[in-house]
């Protein structure tokens, strides 16, 4: 017989009504989310980011050889010590990396890596190297397995975007869920609410309180499109720039969802790289610097940690086309107040390449070891698959 607990235990919101984002009905009873809770926040870089013209070597004359075209003019890059540089589309990071607010990891990649989009990308996200073992289950989906809790029905991952939910956040038991924009909180908001339950059956009542509850959520929600008190972080007009803010209002609500996910794609950049390159990093610069703003004026700072990554970097040397192909270790940016900041690993070399490729000198498990153990305190064996030497990216 089904009765409450069962309910709780076999169905979601989202079950009752596509429309209604399920963890809504979490967010009017706020009380229950710890606000301790540390949340984490990937952007994923869809396509296979240039890391070579991300985080500049300057200073070795081996750039200026591969990159003829291509090369970043020494006086325009955003120094960072006296051999390294950001892209000077990335000022807003610079300013982050300038107060302390900024993790660089270079050369970061996988033994035997692979130049598939999709067999990489299936890699990071499943923090597994065997493709027997690519599922469809993600390091992160595993790691909130391990936190499941009886009837909690809040999404322990959002994914703020249109396209599929990414593995990474997929797990066994996680409840991972997918929103896309503003407008679906606002069309609930707008809906009439339902009639009042019929009395006597607890089931029907249970159930018409929940939903009641996403309608209230979803009009505190509206109501909060009204004070834009908090929107003065300033977000840039860029589609990542909407979806960061979407997740801080999100976060705002105090849902107590301690992930959140979201990708910028395009940066597979084979033809005319340098203006669509420059473009893609100074949106990503732009939008991660409001997010961080925004975030610290809501009084979650220090709860927040950011991971960017893309699923390769490019060859070293440029292609005929004024572009790049496909390449294997790249940079991971980790930002927020709480991280260990600087400039963490070691650079590749351009001397000693790998079939025209940087060789890796650390391995995307060990940031995250570092990430699941030292920042979401969870054991990171079980989710990665192993033991693995870690990173500190948490201050």
């Amino acid at each position: 017989m089904l009765n409450r607990r069962s309910f709780l235990n076999q169905s979601s919101l989202l079950s009752l009504s596509p429309f209604i984002p399920g963890f809504l009905s979490q967010t009017a009873h706020a009380s229950k989310a710890s606000k301790d809770d540390r949340i984490l926040v990937v952007i994923q870089l869809d396509g296979g980011n240039d890391g070579l013209n991300t985080v500049i070597p300057f200073a070795d004359e081996i750039y200026a050889k591969y990159r003829d075209k291509l090369r970043i003019d020494k006086k325009e890059i955003i120094k960072l010590n006296d051999s390294l540089g950001l892209h000077p589309g990335m000022k807003d990071v610079g300013k982050l990396f300038d107060n302390n607010q900024l993790a660089i990891v270079p050369g970061v990649g996988y033994p035997n890596p692979n130049r598939s989009h999709f067999r990489s990308m299936a890699i990071w996200h499943s923090a597994r190297l065997d493709p027997t073992d690519h599922t469809g289950q993600g390091w992160i989906g595993r790691a909130c397995d391990q936190q499941q809790k009886s009837g909690n029905a809040t999404p322990d991952a959002v994914f703020v975007g249109d396209s599929t939910i990414p593995a990474a956040i997929i797990g066994r038991r996680t409840n991972s869920i997918a929103l896309n924009k503003e407008e679906e909180f606002m069309l609930v908001s707008n809906l009439a609410a339902p009639d009042k339950p019929v009395s006597g059956d607890d089931l029907q009542s249970f159930v018409q309180s929940t939903v009641n509850s996403s309608y209230t959520a979803a009009k505190q929600f509206a109501e909060s499109t009204k004070n834009r008190s908090f929107d003065k972080g300033g977000y840039p007009n860029y589609r990542l720039a909407r979806k960061l803010h979407l997740i801080s209002r999100i976060i705002r609500l105090n849902s107590g969802t301690r992930i959140f996910y979201v990708s910028q794609p395009g940066y597979d950049t084979h033809s005319m790289q340098k203006n669509t390159h420059a473009r893609l990093l100074a949106e990503f610069s732009r939008s991660l610097k409001a997010f961080l703003v925004d975030i610290k004026k809501a009084g979650f700072s220090d709860r927040i940690m950011v991971m960017a990554f893309s699923e390769f970097g490019r060859r070293v040397k440029e292609n005929a086309s004024v572009g790049t192909d496909h390449g294997t270790s790249g940079p991971v940016f980790i930002a927020g107040e709480m991280v260990n900041a600087g400039v963490l690993s070691k650079y590749p070399s351009l001397e000693d390449l790998q079939d025209g490729d940087l060789k890796s000198t650390i391995d995307f498990r060990s940031i995250y070891t570092s990430l699941l153990t030292d920042w979401l305190n969870i054991d990171a064996t079980v989710p990665l698959g192993g033991a693995f030497k870690s990173l500190r990216v948490v201050s």
